[in-house]
């Protein structure tokens, strides 16, 4: 369902800019440049930092829903601790 839901905001055009740090910029002739604001995870504790990955556009957008299955749950909870940790 949730890929469902991606692919029709990609269809319907509710993408939004690709924002510059998620761009192959290696490719492009600007090379990588430190101040497009991309957090490095191995530069914070536990290898996590919360960062932008979505165009504005699509900030809030949820697509995923945990499921209640015990594995599903355990994802969750994993996830969770590490986010408030």
């Amino acid at each position: 369902m949730a890929i469902d839901h991606a692919m029709s905001d990609v269809k319907a055009g509710k993408t939004g800019d690709i924002p510059r740090n998620l761009q192959n910029i290696h490719a492009d002739t600007t090379g990588f440049d430190h101040r497009q604001n991309y957090l490095y995870p191995h530069d914070y504790p536990r290898h996590w930092v919360k960062q932008d990955y979505l165009p504005d556009i699509l900030k809030g957008v949820r697509y995923y829903e945990w499921g209640d299955n015990k594995s599903e749950q355990a994802a969750k909870n994993y996830w969770e601790n590490i986010k408030n940790n």
